[in-house]
C-alpha cells in the first residue's frame, strides 16, 4: 500500500514537472516570435510616398525614438518583394570617425556596397544619421553643400532650433541621399556643431555616435511610391569602435568662483561708469564757468 502511494506521488511530481517544462518552452517560443516580428531586419523592404523617409515618419511622430522608427518601417512594408538580382549582398561600414577641433567637427563615414544588378531601379543610397543630444547640424550649411553637389539631397528633421542649449533641446536626425557610383563607394563628411553643455564634474560632456541607418531606394518620382531596401539598421553603439566627441563643459565646483568674479567685475564696472560720469560733469561745469 505504501509503495503504491509512493509511486503515485512520484508519478504526480513527474507529470507536474513535465507540464511546467512544456509551459516554459512554449512561453519562450512565443516571446521570441513576438520580439522577432517587431524587429526590422536587413533586406526587408518598405514603400513611402514622400521624398524623405524621415519626412514620412515625422508626419505621425513628434520626436525621434528608435523603437518607434522600426515599428514605422514595419507598417510601411511593400506588398511585393524586390527581385533577388536587385538586392546587393551587404553594405559595409568601412570607416567612421570624428575630425576637427573646437565646437565645430566633421563626422566621417565611408560605406562600400558590394556589386549588384546594373539595371536595378534602386540607385539612390540613403543614410540616416540620428544625432545624439548636445550636437546639431546646420540646415543652411548642408544646403550650401548640396548646391556644391557634395550629395544629391539632404534634410534635417527633429529639433532644428540652433540656439537652444543641450539640456533644453531634443534629438535631431539628418537624412542624406547619394547617387550610387560605379565603384559602389560612398564617403560623407557631415559638419556638426556642439550645443552649450550642462555643468558637470569632469569639465567635459561625452557624446557618443551610433551607427547610421542605411537604405537603398528608387529615385523620387512624382505621384509614385518609393521602394526602399534596408541595408543596415543602425545600433546605439558601433560594434567596431565607439565614435566619441568630448565637448568642453562647465565644472560645477567652479561656479562659485565664477559668480563671485562676475559680481565683483559688475560692481567695479558700475563704479567706474559712475566716477567717469561725475568727472565729466565737473569738467563740463568748469568749461562753462570759464566761458562766462
Amino acid at each position: 500500500m505504501g509503495s503504491k502511494r509512493g509511486r503515485s506521488v512520484i508519478a504526480a511530481i513527474f507529470i507536474f514537472l513535465a507540464m511546467s517544462c512544456l509551459n516554459f518552452i512554449s512561453s519562450t517560443q512565443v516571446g521570441t516570435s513576438d520580439g522577432d516580428s517587431d524587429e526590422m531586419s536587413d533586406s526587408d523592404t518598405f514603400c513611402i510616398s514622400d521624398q524623405y523617409i524621415m519626412q514620412s515618419y515625422f508626419t505621425t511622430q513628434s520626436s525621434l525614438n528608435e523603437s518607434e522608427f522600426r515599428s514605422f518601417l514595419l507598417l510601411q512594408q511593400c506588398p511585393e518583394n524586390i527581385p533577388y538580382e536587385d538586392v546587393p549582398a551587404v553594405a559595409m561600414l568601412q570607416h567612421r570617425d570624428i575630425t576637427g577641433e573646437g565646437s565645430h567637427r566633421h563626422l566621417l563615414t565611408s560605406i562600400k556596397l558590394r556589386p549588384f544588378h546594373s539595371e536595378s531601379q534602386l540607385r539612390e543610397l540613403v543614410i540616416v544619421e540620428r544625432l545624439p543630444l548636445g550636437v546639431f547640424a546646420d540646415p543652411f550649411e548642408l544646403q550650401s553643400l548640396q548646391q556644391r553637389r557634395a550629395f544629391r539631397d539632404v534634410s534635417v528633421f527633429g529639433d532644428t532650433d540652433l540656439e537652444q542649449p543641450s539640456f533644453r533641446s531634443n534629438r535631431s536626425v539628418v537624412e542624406i541621399h547619394f547617387e550610387i557610383n560605379e565603384t559602389g563607394e560612398i564617403s560623407v563628411k557631415l559638419p556638426l556643431h556642439a550645443r552649450y553643455q550642462p555643468i558637470g564634474e569632469s569639465g567635459y560632456s561625452r557624446v557618443e555616435f551610433g551607427e547610421p541607418d542605411v537604405f537603398l531606394c528608387s529615385p523620387n518620382q512624382d505621384h509614385e511610391q518609393r521602394r526602399c531596401l534596408v541595408l543596415s539598421i543602425g545600433r546605439s553603439k558601433t560594434e567596431t569602435r565607439s565614435v566619441v566627441w568630448e565637448i568642453p563643459a562647465g565644472i560645477r565646483s567652479h561656479t562659485e568662483y565664477v559668480s563671485v568674479i562676475t559680481f565683483v567685475a559688475a560692481v567695479l564696472s558700475a563704479l567706474s561708469i559712475l566716477v567717469a560720469s561725475v568727472l565729466s560733469s565737473k569738467v563740463e561745469s568748469c568749461k562753462n564757468t570759464k566761458e562766462l
